[in-house]
């Protein structure tokens, strides 16, 4: 590692060869790119952050400490309840309407009776399943995995999950399919580059949000809002008769799937970061803080994936781990300051990333309470091996496509 001297303060600059030379005293050319390209979007989505109370909650939970403290039972969570139990109403009120009118309307009251029944089979509640060619794997096929995420449940206070849903994304979430069924969709592309206890971490943050009541990953208000969006496609005009007879249908379907989707939103910088306390609870703070920073690469993470996908090979998780492996500290600093710089968010329903890390370095360290050790973690990996192994072949594929 040789150095340069900053031009702009004149301290002296460390390099590292293949990534970009910044000062840490004034930080020159810690973001070359926005250089180059501007802030973009940051205002707007700074104005955006602050309107989903990102900072607001940041601060109060700065001030307040995270430790113990639990997602509350908010006017907006009750309200969400109440809305997704109204929509779900809906429904079988047309479906009941239209059986009254069949049963006992006669002539007229079977003409509209059918319409009503054929409107409920189109546009009646549905919940999400599994679709059958996802790699998807159960307790005989990975059992120290669900051993795993059945430990880190216990810890935070919920039920473990009933299916693993293996994909080659660089993240992780929980939902739910069928009526309270719970599932872990696992990116290959950010589990295979995580230390075992950074791993506890992501699960203990995922694990969070069924414990934490996040309401858009339940069944009655997530069903709700997939409701909600085929109503407004099924009933969107698509003609000046059509527009006359579902205008107002599609006016109020629209307007009560943004109200239910900004009444879900509105807690989520509150839980977000009460599932990073529960990860930091149940991993060390050390792990969950290191999680963080890997998340600072999430971009980089998927462009190296892709590239290292085009070589082929089973080895590609392999490959992708050593490359995030050989990034500098110094060089993860820098990401953490871009990350600030861009207002950088996982999406809408995540705060800013560098506001997580800089809550979990103020909560203070903190022992593991589920530790994944390295015999543990390659039987893991090797239960991971055939679904691995097909995603390697499918992203190989899709790169000699492009």
């Amino acid at each position: 590692m040789g150095e340069q001297t900053c031009p702009q303060c004149g301290a002296d600059m460390p390099v590292d060869e293949g990534y970009p030379v910044w000062c840490a005293g004034c930080d020159f050319n810690v973001a070359p790119e926005l250089f180059v390209y501007g802030l973009g979007g940051t205002a707007r989505l700074r104005r955006e952050v602050a309107g989903q109370h990102a900072v607001a909650v940041f601060e109060e939970l700065a001030r307040e400490g995270t430790r113990g403290r639990r997602a509350r039972r908010t006017p907006a969570y009750v309200l969400s309840y109440a809305l997704a139990l109204l929509v779900h109403g809906l429904s079988f009120a047309v479906l009941g309407a239209g059986v009254w009118l069949l049963v006992g309307g006669g002539v007229l009251g079977t003409a509209a009776g059918i319409p009503l029944v054929a409107l409920f089979l189109v546009l009646r509640p549905r919940f999400p399943r599994l679709r059958p060619a996802v790699a998807r794997l159960d307790r005989q096929s990975a059992p120290r995995l669900f051993r795993l995420v059945d430990s880190v449940a216990r810890e935070v206070g919920t039920r473990s999950v009933d299916a693993i849903v293996v994909d080659p994304s660089v993240n992780a979430a929980v939902t739910t399919y069928g009526l309270r069924q719970r599932v872990l969709h696992l990116g290959l592309g950010l589990w295979s580059v995580l230390s075992p206890q950074e791993k506890v971490a992501l699960l203990g943050h995922e694990l969070g949000h069924y414990a934490g009541g996040d309401t858009r990953h339940g069944s009655l208000v997530g069903g709700a809002l997939r409701t909600l969006w085929l109503w407004e496609r099924v009933l969107a005009p698509r003609g000046r008769w059509t527009g006359l007879l579902l205008g107002v249908p599609h006016r109020l379907a629209q307007s009560a799937l943004t109200l239910l989707e900004k009444v879900t939103l509105r807690g989520f910088p509150r839980r977000e970061y009460l599932a990073d306390d529960l990860a930091a609870e149940v991993a060390s703070t050390e792990a969950a803080v290191r999680l963080m920073e890997t998340l600072f690469q999430v971009e980089r993470i998927g462009d190296t994936l892709r590239e290292q996908a085009a070589q082929g090979g089973d080895a590609l998780w392999r490959r992708l781990a050593e490359r995030v492996a050989s990034v500098p500290p110094r060089e993860r600093e820098r990401l953490r300051r871009v990350s600030a710089l861009e207002w950088h968010q996982q999406d809408a329903t995540h705060p800013p990333t560098h506001l997580r890390a800089e809550l979990l370095c103020r909560r203070g360290s903190s022992s593991p309470r589920v530790v994944l050790d390295r015999r543990t973690d390659r039987a893991i990996d090797r239960e991971l091996l055939d679904q691995a192994a097909g995603l390697a072949r499918a992203l190989a594929r899709e790169a000699r496509k492009g």
